[in-house]
Formats: C-alpha cells, structure tokens, sequence
C-alpha cells in the first residue's frame, strides 16, 4: 500500500537542523546505521526541537528496515504510539495510526488493524490523503477477513473520494478483487480493464492481480482475450505455480476454438516444462484424448511425433485405441477419488460410445455421477449430459407407450445426477408420474417438489401439486396434503384441477376431522357457484358432513336437494340418507330409502345391512309380518356383529308375535 515515509515537520537553523540533513541523506542512501545515529542526536539531544516527531517516525522506520520479525513490528507499533501520545498534533501521528494498522495487518491481527485504520480515519477528517489511506488499508483488512461486500463498499469510497494515483491504484485493484472474490465476474472485468488500460505495469508485475483477470475473462466466456491474459501470465512469470495452469487454459481454448495443432503443441509443452505439477499429468490425459479424437492409422501421427522430438528431443510411441484406452484405466483407478480419474472415465465413456457398444457407456458415464461429491463438478455434469442424450428418446418412447416401469428404470440408470439433470425438463413430470403408479411414492414426492423448485409453467405446476396432494393424502398426511391443496387453489384459482383439488381436499379434511372446516366449505362453495356441474356432488359431502356433526334435520335435507339437483343414486350415497332418516325415526321414509339401496343391486354388506335396517323400521311400525319376510330375506351373513343382531331382532319379533298370538287367543 503507498506510503511516502515519515514527514518533515518544522525548521531549524541548529545543530539539530544539520543533524536531520545529514540523516535524511543517510537514509536515502540505506545507510541504515548513520541515519540512525544522526535521527537518535536529534532524538536525545534536541528533544524541543519541532524536528523531534519526524525524526522518530525515522527512527521507527530503520528498525523495520532490516530483517523484520513480529518482535520488530512489536516494538516498532509500541514507537509509533509513543509518537502519537508525545506529539498528538503532529501529521506523522496522523501517519502513524495507520501505520500502526499496518504492521497489525502484517501480524494477521486483522481486528486490531481494523480498529487503528478507523482511528486514524475519525482523526483525519480534514486530512484527506491519511484518511483515503486509512480507509484503503481498511478495505484490503476487510479483504483478508472474508468481508467481501464491507471490502467493496471501503475500495469504492476510495475511488470517490481520492484523487491520488497510488491511492487510486491501489482502490481500483482492489474493488476488482473484492468482486472477482464475490463471484460477481461480470462486474470486476469493467474494473480490471481499467486498470489494465490505466495502470499495465501494475497488473503485469503482480501475479495474482493478472491471475484473477485471466480467470475472470474465463468465467464470462471471453476465450480470446483470456487466452492472451493466461499466455502473457506465462510469459511474465514462468516460474509461478499458476504458469502451468495458465498454460493449461491456453491450450483449453485453442482446443475449443478447433485449433487442434496448437492445442496438441501446448498440451504437450506442459509436461515438458512442468513436470510433477499439478497441471503435468492433466495436460497429458487431455493429449492423449485430443489424439484419440483425430486418430489416424498406426505410424500417422506425425503432429505427435514433431512436437515429442521438438519438445524432448526423443520420439515417443505412436498411440492406438488400446494403448489411450490402458491409460484412461490406469489414471481412473489411480485417481478413484479426484476429478482426473472422473476425467479418464468421461474419456472411456466416450471411446465406449464411438465404439457402439452402449451399455459399457452408460455404466461408465452413471459411475463418474456416482463417484462425484458436488454437484457442479464438471465430468459428473458432463456425464450426466451424455445420459441424458442416450437415454431420453428411450424415455420418451417408453412415456408414450405407457411403459411406467422402462420410465422409472431409464431415469435411474442416469445416476446421482438424474435428479438435476431433467429439473428444468418437462419429462420429469411424467417421471414423477411413472413413480407414483408404481408406487415408489418418497421418489415421486421429491421429483414433484424439484418440479415446484426449477418450473414457472402453470401447466407442469397446477399437475405437480395435484399429484404432490394426492401422494400425501395417500401417505394419510392430510396437513401436508391440505397445505398443497391450498397453495393450488390459491395460485390457480380458475385452474384446470380445480374440481380434482376440491375433491382432494375434502379427504384431506375428512381425515383431519376438520368437520366445522369441511362444512364451511362445503357451504361457501355452493354459495359461490350456483350452477354448476359439481353442485349434486357437492351437496352430497354437505349432507355426509352435516350427519357427522349430528345435525340429522339439515342432512336430510341435504341429501334431498342433492337428489333433486342430479345427484348419482349410489349404493353407498342412498345407505347414507336411508341411516340419517333411521337416526330420525322417520320409519316409512327410511324403509322407502333402504328399498331404493335394494334396488340398486348393491354389494352384500349394504344388502344385508338395509335388509336389518328394513326390518328393524317394520318392528318399530308394529308390522311384525313384514319384519319376518324382511328377515326372511337376510341369510347368515360373514359379519358376527350383524349376526348377532339378526338373531336377536328375530327372537323379538318371533316374541312378539307369539305374544300377540295368545291375547288373540
């Protein structure tokens, strides 16, 4: 960070004045120790002087000069805060605040940094290049402490402030780093442009400055000048740990841009000039698949064998398929765990691909997204986009021919990446489907909710949350099946389930035994839609709910109206009405409802069970006769419960008419 040393302040015509012409002239020489000596007189022996402050900024500063340490630093921060108590007015206390700051951020002690810059910039207020410079230095504290956005907001202030040109080199580098460290790639490379125009030499000298241009030139895609900003970074600084990378990117983009000689000469260069680096055994993989690709016949490579004699000066063997195949094995089983040996299986993959043989490609591709960690890892991506490539025509084939089990074995032989893959696909919705049918419901659940997650189309959204809803009623978890229903009716008021959604949602309530809930609905719904076809039906669950709640009077009615409205005459439906008039006591009306369930043909329970109910209404009447041939009818049932009643209701009625008999008598 700029800094142009301790200041001079005031005059002196004295000893003491040519003690300080003399240090100033040692120090401009690095003659360390004759400085010293002449800054010390002033020190001891002129302590009056207005020349004292000054010349103990210099001394603090020799004791940094050599070989510096955290004792050194230690001792030269206990210096500066002499200064600063002994000559409180003084610009180089003002200096020394933030040099203070300075060798606490050289220390890593970033909180006690932080403090001393924002000291310094509450007692510069009126002194703008020591506050600009505090305020700089506190950016580039933010920075080392992860704060990126309070490093940006520090560097931009700068900028706007300071019309230094250090101050503002050193903001703008700054501001772009702190950008590129928020991923906000296409933000920093306006800034970093800048400075390259403005400042070339700065970024040319600094390695990680040019590194992180280069990089951010990669991220947004611009290969040409990214490709000139890695092979400069090369040029100017070989022996960085990033120059095999930078030359990797290099031959990356020839690659992509179709120069394949050169790609294939810079691939090669690498191993060459870096080997055992991280880059080394990269570059030579991706040769070697590069060569795959443009394979010629044994004893045809030429290209290769140039660049192998121009580079090493020695021939190397011509590659064949089963040569660049035992490599790719190798590296994949050396490298199990990294990203190379996910790189050589891709590699494989392919070569299984180009070769027809199918099935070993799809094993290979779907272990390269099992053996992947993250998710954004690039071969597991790639892998998955040759899965998908294969496999979806299948899929779709199988969706339209109904085929649910080929559905839900061709997503699963896409691996751990399926998921992601087809997120933003409308297939996964007849995926999602397939695995409901199937039964594989936590599967279907996930697909759906990923469904929700990545899709804006209302016609996959109102069918998700349909499908969503039924599952959970399925899986007898009406809360959650209630919320999704709900969300439905709310964000698709007019939508094209919105009778399925209603019908959903009263079992969900029905299972909850929001009874009260239910009934509100029910009502509020024939409310607001007086005619329409559901109307019939709706009643019907209106007079279920009003029975369940007791209010037998209403039900009755309820069922009436929904009669009279259209309402399908179910088995089930007329055993309902028949038992709320029962309940009522309103004999020859339920015996006439329990004779129209008779006639419906219904199954045996709700044949026997009218034949009872009948009966019974015939006792109750004192019609003994007619209760006899109703029993008559009822033959012994699988049902003990019924059976027991029966008998008893027979030897009542036998009882009954017995005793008649004999008053007769």
């Amino acid at each position: 960070m700029p800094d142009d040393g301790p200041r001079q302040e005031g005059q002196s015509s004295g000893i003491d004045g040519l003690a300080w012409q003399e240090g100033r002239s040692a120090y401009r020489k690095n003659a360390w120790p004759e400085a010293q000596r002449f800054f010390g007189t002033i020190v001891k022996e002129h302590p009056e002087s207005p020349l004292a402050p000054s010349a103990k900024a210099f001394l603090v500063e020799i004791l940094l000069r050599d070989e510096v340490t955290g004792q050194t630093r230690s001792e030269a921060i206990q210096e500066y805060k002499k200064l600063i108590r002994d000559h409180p007015q003084s610009s180089n206390a003002r200096r020394a605040e933030w040099r203070i700051a300075d060798l606490y951020f050289e220390q890593g002690a970033f909180q006690e940094a932080q403090a001393f810059y924002e000291n310094a910039m509450a007692h510069s207020v009126n002194l703008p290049f020591d506050g600009n410079r505090a305020l700089l230095g506190l950016g580039y504290t933010f920075m080392a402490m992860g704060k990126w956005s309070d490093a940006e907001h520090a560097f931009a202030n700068v900028r706007k402030r300071s019309e230094d040109e250090q101050l503002l080199q050193g903001a703008t580098l700054g501001l772009a780093h702190a950008l590129f460290r928020e991923q906000r790639f296409s933000d920093a490379q306006p800034i970093y442009n800048l400075s390259y125009q403005r400042w070339p030499q700065l970024l040319r000298g600094d390695p990680l400055s040019l590194q992180q241009y280069a990089v951010t030139q990669v991220k947004l895609h611009h290969e040409a000048s990214a490709r000139e900003l890695m092979l400069l970074f090369y040029n100017l600084h070989p022996r960085h740990e990033y120059a095999s990378t930078a030359l990797l990117h290099v031959a990356e983009s020839l690659r992509a841009g179709a120069k394949q000689p050169l790609a294939e000469f810079v691939y090669a260069l690498i191993p060459s000039l870096y080997p055992d680096s991280a880059s080394d055994a990269t570059a030579k993989l991706r040769l070697a698949a590069l060569r795959a690709e443009n394979l010629l016949p044994a004893g045809s490579n030429s290209i290769g064998l140039t660049i192998s004699a121009m580079i090493h000066n020695v021939p190397v063997p011509d590659q064949t398929d089963a040569s660049y195949r035992s490599m790719l094995e190798a590296i994949a089983i050396r490298e199990v765990n990294n990203p190379m040996g996910r790189e050589a299986l891709y590699y494989l993959g392919k070569g299984y691909e180009d070769a027809g043989d199918m099935h070993r490609a799809l094993q290979t591709y779907k272990e390269i997204t099992r053996r992947a960690t993250n998710k954004n890892d690039l071969w597991a991506i790639k892998s998955a986009e040759r899965l998908s490539a294969l496999l979806t025509p299948w899929i779709e084939a199988a969706i339209a021919s109904r085929d649910d089990l080929t559905v839900v074995s061709l997503f699963h032989r896409q691996g751990a990446m399926a998921e992601q893959r087809y997120a933003r696909s409308p297939l996964l919705l007849s995926i999602a489907e397939s695995h409901r049918r199937l039964g594989f419901s936590p599967e279907a659940v996930r697909l759906y909710q990923q469904i929700l997650k990545s899709h804006d189309d209302s016609v996959l959204l109102e069918a998700a949350l349909i499908g969503l809803g039924g599952i959970y009623l399925d899986q007898r978890d009406p809360e959650a099946a209630r919320k999704v229903l709900e969300r439905y009716r709310f964000q698709f008021p007019i939508g094209k389930y919105n009778v399925e959604v209603l019908h959903l949602l009263i079992e969900a309530m029905r299972q909850q035994r929001d009874l009260q809930g239910l009934l509100h609905l029910c009502r509020m719904w024939l409310l607001r839609h007086p005619v329409h076809p559901e109307r019939p039906t709706m009643y019907v669950e209106l007079a279920k709910t009003l029975g369940e709640l007791d209010k037998l009077d209403e039900s009755a009615l309820a069922y009436e109206e929904a009669f009279k409205a259209g309402a399908v005459q179910a088995s089930n439906t007329l055993v309902s009405y028949a038992d709320t008039l029962s309940r009522l006591n309103r004999h020859e009306r339920a015996i006439t409802a329990y004779q129209l369930v008779l006639a419906k043909k219904p199954n045996v329970s709700h044949a026997d069970w009218a034949r009872l109910q009948t009966a019974n209404h015939w006792a109750a009447l004192k019609q003994y006769d007619r209760a006899t041939v109703a029993l008559a009818e009822l033959a012994v049932t699988d049902d003990p419960i019924l059976n027991r009643l029966s008998a008893s209701l027979k030897t009542s009625v036998r009882a009954v008419s017995h005793s008649g008999r004999r008053e007769g008598l």
